[in-house]
């Protein structure tokens, strides 16, 4: 029987005193992680290597991994595992561009460059890969085929070892580093794009708070619309009455709820968006996120868009100096209440109404969130509708969640809004609007009281 060629002591003692010889000869760091190509050039069969760090180190071991931890090529936390230096550029720049241009917080970018990393490894566990970009270009229709088999196998190897919020959210950062390079190099596809379609990942993962049911929403919204006539108001809403006006607090609150159910924002872009600029109510409504977590998006208003442009319209008719915001502050610097304030506002709400989380907290925004995400995922899935089309509209940009590109055309958003907006419109019934508003607006410009809400 032929003596193995790759036995363990080889590798513990001699191969990586070899490979630094090598290293030198060359005149590179004998620390260099190298890549699989210079291994195979100077003799070393990197697929026999593989196999045999697996065999004697175990299933998990890959020969990255190895070598990493025998001192080549050492990855801080802050550095990709990958030697293709033009991968590593342009990870850099896709993580500084989401920085500048959509205001990252830094621990969504260290989550970003966790998933990359995991990303990165596992196409060296599977492929022997550390270039993003061979999964990109193509020369030939087999070639193309080969990257899109080798990237789904990529995607299961995420689906089967992570769990299915991370799984997806480690997906969808990967597709958009893809949208990243599209004008920076040559990208003859997105890989992630060509294969996602067939993935249907757990998109509740357990971090995210549980949606309300639909008696709870229903009792926030009619205890809202009855706020005016109850006779005894609990202690927060008493105060915020004081300081507000209840009339002006109901209707602020109405929008709060209506934007939370039937738009899906997180809690920081409650106070980004401008009525003005971001609120497309027309034909085709939709509001506008031109700063989001992840890529700008134009998500369809699928609850009562005739309510939210007579909102609009009040603050313009009532408020001097009115700045946009939806909930303006003017002694703030971004000009709004905070996320903080409106979560305040929502518990006072929740205190009024009795409605309580299952571990008896109060409802915030983040829930609100989960509700509508749920209603969506429930409606397309009840109508077999893809449902990478929910990926865009929640912001998250996968695919899956709500959609795929983040920026829906009036097509996409239309077919949307035909499927949910009954199921939507349910959970907050609208027949007229609240009497303060509609002393000051011609409430026949926006609620028909003769026509079915399916009309709106």
């Amino acid at each position: 029987m032929p003596a193995e060629k790759y036995h363990k002591t080889y590798l513990e003692k001699q191969f990586p005193v070899t490979l630094q010889e090598h290293l030198r000869a060359d005149g590179l760091d004998p620390t260099h992680l190298p890549t699989y190509d210079y291994l195979n050039a100077k003799g070393f069969e990197t697929r026999g290597l593989s196999q045999a760090i697996k065999r004697h180190f175990g299933s998990e071991m890959t020969l990255h991994r190895f070598l990493q931890q025998r001192g080549f090529g050492h990855q801080g936390d802050g550095e990709w595992p990958s030697t293709h230096e033009e991968t590593i550029n342009l990870l850099n720049g896709y993580r500084d561009s989401r920085r500048e241009r959509n205001d990252d917080a830094d621990d969504t970018l260290s989550t970003m460059e966790s998933a990359m990393r995991t990303v990165l490894r596992a196409m060296q566990d599977l492929h022997e890969i550390d270039d993003l970009l061979f999964f990109a270009r193509y020369d030939t229709e087999p070639e193309r085929q080969d990257r899109n088999v080798k990237m789904e196998a990529v995607l299961d190897k995420l689906k089967a070892e992570i769990s299915g919020g991370a799984g997806e959210n480690y997906t969808r950062y990967l597709k958009d580093f893809y949208e990243y390079a599209k004008p920076r190099t040559r990208i003859d596809q997105n890989p992630v794009v060509e294969v996602e379609g067939q993935y249907d990942f757990d998109t509740t993962p357990d971090t995210d708070p549980d949606p309300p049911t639909d008696d709870q929403i229903q009792t926030l919204w009619e205890t809202l619309k009855q706020l005016p006539d109850r006779r005894n108001l609990t202690e927060p809403v008493e105060n915020l009455a004081t300081r507000h006006g209840l009339r002006e607090w109901q209707v602020l609150m109405m929008g709060l709820l209506t934007l939370g159910v039937g738009v899906g924002p997180r809690s920081r872009e409650y106070i980004r968006t401008n009525c003005r600029e971001h609120w497309i109510l027309d034909d085709d409504p939709y509001i506008e996120f031109p700063v989001r977590k992840n890529l700008p998006g134009e998500v369809p208003v699928l609850a009562h868009p005739e309510f939210l442009a007579a909102f609009r319209d009040y603050m313009e008719v009532t408020r001097e100096n009115w700045n946009g915001k939806p909930f303006p502050n003017p002694d703030t610097e971004s000009g709004s209440r905070s996320a903080n304030t409106l979560n305040n506002w929502l518990e006072a709400l929740c205190v009024e109404a009795g409605v309580r989380c299952e571990d008896g907290s109060p409802l915030t925004m983040q829930n609100l969130r989960q509700c509508w995400h749920t209603q969506y995922h429930k409606v397309l899935r009840k109508n077999k509708v893809q449902l990478k089309l929910v990926a865009d509209e929640a912001g998250t940009q996968n695919e899956k969640h709500v959609e795929v590109s983040y920026r829906p055309d009036e097509e996409e958003r239309e077919t949307i809004r035909a499927l949910a907006t009954r199921d939507f419109e349910d959970l907050l019934p609208l027949d007229e609007l609240p009497d303060v508003m509609s002393n000051v607006l011609d409430q026949a410009q926006y609620i028909d009281t003769q026509t079915e809400l399916d009309d709106f």
